[in-house]
């Protein structure tokens, strides 16, 4: 496979929302595989200070009137709170993918017989493939992203 294309870029903290990038496909391939990755997904040790924890107990107290306490609190934001973004796939315009799993490193993969789960076999590909994150939590700022869209000519 040859690189088609590819882009990448920094998140912050607290962003949600959708990125689009649209791929004009200059001829046509008979596979395509769409490697995204993501780092910082999770806190680590070292990042869950007293002031985050304070931080989070307020949240939970305000938003669901529950009271946490401190290693509670360190425990939940070490195992539960992740950074969360999925990959989403058309071909002129037409749906052809979506891969929900929680992983920091993940690949779409599209041929005639056999696609990665999630993901729709197509005969071809040509004209405009368009690559959608759908970014529904960004933990901490600086979250570093790479996107590559990588092709067999047909």
């Amino acid at each position: 496979m040859k690189e088609i294309y590819s882009v990448e870029g920094i998140l912050k903290k607290g962003f949600v929302g959708q990125i689009t990038y649209t791929v004009c496909l200059d001829k046509p391939f008979s596979s395509i595989d769409i490697g995204f990755k993501f780092n910082k997904r999770q806190y680590t040790p070292e990042l869950v200070t007293p002031e985050l924890i304070k931080e989070m107990q307020d949240s939970f107290r305000e938003l669901y009137g529950v009271k946490r306490s401190e290693e509670e609190m360190r425990e939940c934001i070490l195992r539960d709170m992740k950074t969360e973004i999925h990959t989403l796939a058309t071909l002129n315009d037409e749906f052809i993918g979506c891969i929900h799993r929680q992983l920091s490193e993940r690949h779409m993969t599209f041929d005639k017989d056999n696609t990665a789960h999630g993901c729709i076999p197509q005969e071809k590909f040509e004209g405009v493939l368009k690559i959608t994150l759908l970014v529904f939590n960004v933990i901490l700022d600086g979250t570093h992203y790479e996107l590559t869209v990588s092709g067999t000519e047909a």
